[in-house]
């Protein structure tokens, strides 16, 4: 058994030879650079630790006193970086396409899930939000396989909407959480992809559909490494 465990709502990744953290429960990022995303891999690694080195000791005391490492226990996670691949496609520009002939006839579907992602994001934190939209995906019927050429068609239908009830300038975060809340309500479980950069520093987000990305172009997205998946 590992020695560490990740704590709940923490989140890592590993990048251009740092790691770097999300924190859901204060809705912050951070990062390990230099020595101490050296001495990280000796903690993910070990499963005692009278095997660390003194300096990884007390790098991993540190992580344990800011509770982002927990001892293990039964209702902790194993103490794993996110593996998502980068997506390599993007059906955004021909959603985009599509999107100049989509019919109106989706505002009764935009509405709710608008009301939905408005509520979720404004009476919850970033680790709220993240389980409500796991709720949403869980939710949808099992069994009902979508085609990406469906979710781009559903996508485009967003977009035609999307600009009489919120501007391009609103974050990506809510973008993102209302486009995967539609396509839910359609029975298209999308995934939300949280993605961070080190060097400037930048944290994005984006919905895919089976390994393309819906709403963002690939080489803005494609400088991101992935660190959360929902």
């Amino acid at each position: 058994m590992p020695a560490f465990h990740l704590a709940p709502e923490i989140y890592f990744c590993a990048s251009d030879g740092a790691y770097i953290f999300l924190d859901a429960r204060a809705d912050r990022y951070f990062a390990y650079t230099g020595e101490t995303a050296r001495l990280f891999p000796e903690i993910i690694s070990t499963d005692r630790t009278e095997q660390l080195s003194q300096d990884a000791e007390r790098f991993a005391d540190h992580l344990l006193r800011i509770g982002v490492l927990l001892r293990p226990a039964a209702e902790t996670r194993p103490l794993k970086a996110c593996t998502a691949a980068r997506p390599d496609t993007s059906r955004f520009e021909q959603a985009c396409l599509l999107a100049a002939d989509a019919k109106y006839s989706e505002w009764s579907n935009m509405l709710t899930a608008l009301a939905r992602s408005w509520s979720l994001k404004r009476m919850h934190s970033l680790r709220g939000v993240i389980s409500g939209a796991r709720r949403w995906k869980q939710n949808v019927p099992s069994g009902n396989g979508r085609t990406l050429e469906e979710a781009t068609e559903r996508t485009a239908q967003f977009l035609s909407l999307a600009p009489f009830l919120f501007t391009t300038k609103d974050a990506c975060l809510f973008r993102s959480l209302f486009l995967m809340r539609f396509l839910a309500g359609h029975g298209i479980t999308a995934t939300w992809t949280f993605g961070v950069r080190l060097a400037p520093f930048g944290a994005h987000c984006w919905v895919e559909y089976d390994g393309a990305v819906l709403n963002d172009h690939l080489e803005h997205v494609g400088g991101f490494a992935p660190i959360l998946t929902i």
